[in-house]
């Protein structure tokens, strides 16, 4: 029986009604999402039959009852607050996610919903709060401050996702620190107030840090990496770059440096790194733990069989690599070079090309996929913008001498004729970045 199975046919009065127990036994097995946990508090509370149409609106076609995100989470805070969820019930609530949750003119949520989901779910580890959906207009500076007026130091929790939140300010972030300090995983992508100082309290601090995504942050500089370097060297697995126009090659000298475990590193974009941060990255000691590198825009680095050679010979467990087409395209000739280098990336499984040109060489993909990476390619994945062929008077059009140049219809050919053999699929997207 699934979660919403069991809410459904779970009306008081009944056997949970008089051993509440038991219903702690039987939801530790289920798993919840905002919905579910809105009904279960209005199960637990006196006035389950008359605020239940509180929680729905419309019904749909089928007799199920339609709600909104924001009316789940204003059940929940309220059941909180009344303390009408047992005890059981909130060690049970081990994530929260409000991204999907959208304020309206007259339905708000309280300025103190952040310091109420903290102190009634204890056991709390994964908070998204990300604004890419809805804006999320109520993850602002103000609920944080509410948040420190309490002085409460919530530490379970381990993740926390403020991404494409645009009204937190720098103080707020430095005093979120207080408050989470054994944060494992954090998210500031595109978040407002995000500097160099803000960064380096974030990271002194919170130092059982395995994941920082500052990606988009314009305020970070050397400066603000210096500092993740130097702080989360023990245990930075993952960190996110990406867009960061302010980064040069003597950041990621000293992330190579002092970071021997990271597995992932996102530097697309980053228009002022060049081929010497690359050498570094290659020649030091996370280079043996390095799984996944992004390097597409980089409009400094150049992939010339040198590097190339380098990484191969060096990263010997990058596993995903993303680049742009110029980047090994700058001299025509040496594209069978090129495709003979990557052979020696012993356990490359994906490779992600952006800016593919209208009149690229299929050929040359085609022997990617057939023998580079020794057998363990998976897919080459070809992102590229409008092309000219693509439509002619609104009908999709066929481009001439299409077998020889990337395009949609040579590429389902290709994949088509592969036939189960041992070598990799070949996938063509449009770019969003146009």
């Amino acid at each position: 029986m699934s979660a919403d199975d069991f809410i459904t046919h779970y009306q008081p009065p009944s056997f949970f009604t008089l051993f509440p127990d038991a219903l702690a036994v039987v939801i530790r097995h289920l798993k919840f999402s905002n919905e579910t946990l809105a009904i279960l508090a209005l199960v637990n509370h006196e006035c389950y039959l008359t605020a239940m149409p509180v929680l729905w609106s419309t019904p749909r076609l089928d007799n199920s009852l339609v709600y909104t995100p924001l009316q789940c989470i204003q059940s929940i805070l309220t059941s909180m607050e009344i303390r009408s969820l047992r005890p059981e019930t909130r060690l049970m609530i081990h994530s929260f996610d409000l991204s999907q949750v959208q304020e309206t003119l007259y339905c708000t949520l309280p300025d103190n919903w952040l310091f109420i989901i903290l102190q009634h779910a204890p056991m709390l580890q994964n908070l998204c709060l990300s604004g890419k959906t809805t804006t999320s207009p109520f993850v602002r500076s103000q609920a944080f401050r509410k948040l420190a007026q309490t002085n409460l130091i919530h530490t379970e929790l381990k993740h926390l996702d403020l991404s494409d939140c645009t009204d937190i300010r720098e103080p707020v972030l430095k005093s979120m620190t207080t408050h989470f300090p054994n944060l494992v995983s954090l998210n500031l992508s595109r978040t407002s107030g995000v500097t160099d100082t803000a960064l380096a309290l974030i990271v002194d601090r919170c130092q059982y840090l395995e994941t920082v995504n500052i990606a988009y942050c314009r305020q970070v500089t050397d400066l603000g990496l210096f500092s993740v370097a130097k702080f989360c060297r023990r245990n930075l697995r993952v960190l996110h770059l990406t867009g960061n126009l302010k980064m040069t090659d003597a950041s990621l000298l000293a992330v190579a440096k002092h970071c021997p475990r990271i597995e992932k590193l996102f530097l697309g974009e980053c228009s002022r790194i060049t081929d010497s941060a690359l050498e570094w990255i290659a020649r030091s000691c996370s280079s043996t733990s390095l799984k996944e590198l992004e390097l597409h825009r980089c409009d400094k680095i150049m992939f010339g069989l040198p590097l190339l050679e380098l990484l191969a010979n060096k990263c010997n467990v990058l596993e995903r690599l993303t680049l742009t087409y110029k980047q090994i395209n700058s001299r025509r000739d040496d594209l069978k070079l090129v495709m003979e280098a990557f052979r020696d990336f012993h356990r490359l499984q994906s490779i992600d090309i952006y800016e593919m040109p209208e009149h690229s060489p299929a050929l040359f993909f085609w022997d990617l996929a057939f023998q580079a990476s020794r057998g363990k390619l998976k897919a080459i994945n070809l992102y590229r913008g409008s092309f000219m062929t693509d439509y002619i008077l609104g009908n999709y059009a066929t481009a001439p001498e299409y077998g020889q140049n990337i395009s949609d219809q040579s590429v389902r050919k290709f994949n088509d004729m592969r036939n189960g053999a041992h070598k990799a699929t070949v996938n063509l997207f449009v770019d969003d970045f146009y």
